[in-house]
């Protein structure tokens, strides 16, 4: 890895580690304290001023290429509207089979946004789906993706689905929830624009809380206690064929992303000057004279301390991702025991 990959990579983790302590102590705090305001609060202190901050002053870049605000074109949000109705089945086709196969290992599902459910219906969207599709867009689609950069395109997409999804802090929930941000992460970077993000982000949240409101007030407890009584073997035939069609919805979402191009901006995507990489221009042969020599033992001797300089440098960028990495797996697997011992208990 490279010294500007791994620069890059200890940037987004203390982005990260940041973001996960304040969510989880700040964040915490609030919500207990001033209940949805405080979610409202914590949204935009975390997910909105933090990655502005990192990305003014860390970055140095100015934030509206940087972050890639850009409007799109009608075809633009018509591909990220049917985008993110695709995503949503298939997250929920994955999350069904997650259901399943807790239930079956003698666990329960907990709610894990009650303090949405106990409010108006209106609010909870404003402030669980619209609030959360652009202030942690923000954060990941924006500024992650975007400091990820010079780990490649594939890498930048992998790490940001990855990154999101363990945000959460959610063992069981892992998996559609870093493919959803994997997902999400690849049509931002196709596209240019920051937008598809948020509005596969909005509909997912959107449309989960509208069904899950409906549910409330339309289900029938007998109906739902009835499902003990499905046979093992319809169970897991249930989870296999729901698998099948959450992966076959995937690969379509998939190359739905895939097929976002800067053609679905409203105005030509600018040069971005910033990331170009400058080509060495070939030294030409010095003279073979005395003085010739010392100044090429001199710079020889130069070239040498400032390559011992890079390598300490690397030295310590691998030891900052791996000690801040580790801080951020640490935290991650205490919320993910906590998780657990409530779903099993």
């Amino acid at each position: 890895m490279r010294t500007s990959q791994l620069d890059a990579l200890v940037r987004v983790l203390s982005f990260y580690l940041a973001a996960l302590v304040l969510l989880i102590v700040a964040g915490g705090a609030l919500q207990y304290t001033l209940g949805l305001t405080g979610v409202v609060i914590s949204q935009l202190g975390i997910f909105v001023a933090l990655p502005l901050l990192f990305t003014l002053r860390v970055e140095r870049r100015p934030i509206r290429p940087f972050l890639r605000l850009r409007m799109l074109t009608l075809r633009g949000w018509a591909r990220s509207v049917l985008l993110g109705t695709v995503g949503w089945l298939a997250a929920q086709l994955m999350g069904a089979v997650l259901v399943l196969l807790v239930r079956q290992l003698g666990g329960e599902m907990v709610q894990t946004y009650q303090i949405l459910l106990d409010a108006s219906s209106w609010l909870a969207l404003l402030v669980g789906a619209l609030l959360p599709a652009i202030c942690e867009e923000l954060s990941f689609r924006g500024y992650v993706l975007g400091a990820l950069r010079p780990l490649g395109p594939t890498a930048a997409v992998l790490l940001t689905g990855l990154l999101f999804g363990a945000l959460h802090l959610s063992l069981v929930r892992l998996v559609p929830l870093a493919l959803l941000g994997m997902l999400w992460a690849l049509a931002v970077q196709r596209s240019g624009s920051i937008l598809p993000g948020m509005v596969m982000h909005l509909l997912n949240n959107g449309i989960a809380l509208g069904l899950t409101f409906f549910v409330q007030e339309q289900a029938n407890p007998a109906a739902l206690e009835s499902l003990d009584a499905i046979p093992d073997g319809a169970i897991w035939l249930s989870a296999v064929m729901l698998g099948l069609m959450a992966a076959g919805l995937g690969v379509t979402a998939y190359f739905l992303a895939a097929g976002f191009s800067p053609r679905h901006l409203l105005r030509p995507l600018e040069l971005a000057e910033e990331w170009s990489q400058a080509v060495d221009a070939e030294a030409e042969p010095v003279p073979a004279t005395d003085a010739a020599a010392a100044e090429d033992a001199e710079l020889r001797r130069l070239s040498a301390e400032l390559e011992e300089l890079r390598q300490r440098r690397r030295r310590m960028l691998w030891a900052a991702a791996l000690v801040i990495g580790g801080l951020c797996l640490m935290i991650y697997l205490w919320a993910a025991a906590r998780e657990l011992a409530v779903v099993f208990a």
